[in-house]
């Protein structure tokens, strides 16, 4: 029986139903590889957009970092930012769009988009100081995802480059410095970015409207900060032959044809504002713009007057720290003799044309160059980057800080001893010997540490230089932010203001006072010869004075006196005895 139960063939209905379950198991065995692909995949994905999005969060700690430390340790410093702020708030005061107005008059040094930014947001944040100072900081950032973009097109083969670009843009102390002031440059810095990217777009895409935002990238950056952002663009645009890579060719007439239209493009958006503003005043307020554009800055850190390598002298210094690192330079070295990518020939030709059409110009500022920073943090990222390049040098002992820092502290210990040079900052021969020996231990100490692998160590190099900016704006500000105050004068002058009383300045005078007093009035400009006659025909009149231009004789206190840039600036009654120069 049992025999004959084992052995029953089985039914047309159980076969049929064990063929499924055959056909189910094996559908499912061939499902698997294709769901844990797709669960790979998703993976891949995920882990490749963490990839991108750690670094620049950590960008934008960095920059919340040193921009939050300038935010509180300081107020906005005369005389640069100041008169930045002068001239937003005469045009807030007028309801004037058009023409900036410098102390009622006037003003062709300032280009019109940071005022007009900056009445953008008093219009919803009301009128404050805060916002004007972080406006320049967040075109910097926004500057650090062009930077990007830019390093994308150029290194398509190394995504890598693109990624920590921006990380070693915001290591640079130079570049951490300047977006922390409330001045145009970084608008043209991101307006300089922009127009770089178009111009990648036209060669990597082939998309010939690029010319469109190639022209509102140079119509708005002029009108950040003048006609400088030409120098930046049009020379590597017009040498684009030199490297541009691309199978099949460019048609070079159609590419000139649009870089054409786009200077046309440009000139509409200048002059769709700029002649307005010269209907007011008259035709020479154009000239004058364009001219004071290239002749004058905001900023004046160094003496304008240098000689014609004063740019390549100062670029290590504005490359600082990474100029120190000996790796980079060993790196540099090992690739001198091959050919270079598309990359590193696009940064070089930029940078070189643009140090070169600088360097003939009579003014020389070290803002002028901020441009070329990010180009430099994708050449910088490429060697520390660069796969063929990934363990050259890497484990030698002079390829790491120590060195540097040794000798850079030891300079610094003996520098107050040395003889003045007189392009370098002041300050540097006030510090203490101390300050160098400190380095000098840090230095020391690095040598104990063990050797990291090289993208943790600029990663450190990045967090320290970021924090260490931070650090010396907190310093900075607490110890000399008294000094360099206006608003207590400002609240003074204003009082005075509403009393109708007149109110002269001795000497230059550059807004200083008008932002912070919100003044509703331009004050009266005289010179030293002018004041005792000034005083008798304004028996109510307040004068402005600093102690090393001018004091009453006799010894009659001042209606207000504060400390003021290492000077003493005060405001006499218009009652005080004749004056003369002191």
């Amino acid at each position: 029986m049992a025999h004959t139960f084992f052995n029953k063939p089985p039914s047309s209905a159980a076969l049929q139903k064990n063929i499924q379950k055959i056909s189910y198991t094996q559908a499912g065995a061939d499902a698997l590889p294709s769901s844990i692909d797709a669960a790979a995949e998703r993976s891949a994905k995920l882990l490749s957009w963490w990839l991108g999005v750690k670094p620049f969060a950590a960008c934008v700690g960095l920059w919340l970092l040193v921009v939050a430390a300038s935010l509180l340790a300081r107020s906005a410093w005369p005389l640069d930012e100041t008169r930045v702020l002068a001239v937003a708030w005469e045009m807030w005061l007028r309801q004037e769009w058009v023409l900036p107005r410098l102390n009622g008059q006037p003003y062709a040094q300032q280009a019109p988009l940071l005022p007009w930014l900056i009445q953008a947001g008093w219009f919803f944040l009301g009128v404050n100081d805060w916002w004007p100072r972080l406006l320049p900081g967040i075109f910097a950032l926004t500057s650090l995802f062009v930077t990007n973009r830019l390093a994308r097109l150029l290194w398509r083969e190394n995504p890598n480059v693109a990624r920590y670009a921006p990380l070693v843009l915001m290591g640079m102390f130079c570049w951490a410095f300047y977006e922390t002031l409330a001045l145009a440059d970084m608008l043209a810095v991101f307006f300089t970015l922009l127009a770089w990217w178009a111009l990648l777009i036209m060669w990597r895409g082939r998309d010939m409207r690029a010319f469109l935002l190639l022209g509102v990238a140079l119509g708005l950056g002029t009108l950040a900060l003048g006609t400088a952002i030409f120098l930046n663009v049009l020379p590597v645009a017009l040498l684009a032959p030199m490297w541009v890579r691309a199978k099949p060719p460019i048609v070079w007439k159609y590419w000139y044809a649009d870089i054409g239209k786009a200077t046309v493009l440009a000139g509409v958006i200048v002059f769709a504002w700029l002649i307005p503003a010269s209907m007011q005043v008259g035709p020479a307020f154009a000239l004058q713009w364009f001219t004071e554009s290239l002749t004058a800055a905001q900023l004046n850190l160094f003496s304008t007057s240098q000689a014609w390598w004063w740019y390549l002298a100062w670029l290590p210094v504005a490359l600082l720290p990474w100029s120190l690192w000996p790796l980079l330079w060993m790196r540099l070295w090992h690739i001198r003799r091959e050919a270079f990518s598309v990359g590193m020939t696009f940064c070089l030709v930029v940078t070189f044309s643009t140090l070169g059409l600088f360097s003939l110009l009579d003014i020389k500022q070290p803002q002028f160059i901020l441009p070329l920073l990010p180009l430099a943090a994708m050449f910088i990222t490429h060697l520390l980057m660069e796969p063929s390049l990934a363990q050259r040098d890497q484990e030698k002992f002079l390829s790491g800080m120590t060195m540097p820092l040794v000798l850079l502290g030891a300079l610094l210990t003996v520098l107050p001893k040395l003889p003045r040079i007189e392009f370098l900052p002041e300050m540097l021969w006030e510090l203490s010997p101390f300050v160098g020996l400190g380095v000098m231990l840090l230095g020391g100490a690095l040598a104990w540490l063990p050797m990291r692998e090289i993208q943790r160590r600029f990663l450190d190099i990045v967090a320290v230089s970021a924090m260490l900016v931070a650090f010396v704006i907190l310093g900075v500000g607490s110890q000399f932010d008294e000094f360099y105050r206006t608003d207590a004068l400002g609240r003074f002058l204003a009082e005075a203001q509403a009393q109708q009383r007149p109110i002269a300045h001795l000497g230059a005078y550059h807004g200083e006072f008008q932002f912070s007093g919100r003044l509703r009035q331009p004050l009266d400009v005289i010179e030293v010869a002018q004041a005792e006659n000034w005083l008798i025909t304004h028996a109510d009149g307040l004068l402005i004075s600093h102690s090393h231009i001018w004091q009453p004789r006799s010894y009659s206190a001042p209606a207000f006196e504060t400390n003021y840039r290492g000077t003493l600036l005060r405001v006499w009654n218009a009652s005080a005895p004749p004056a003369s120069p002191h």
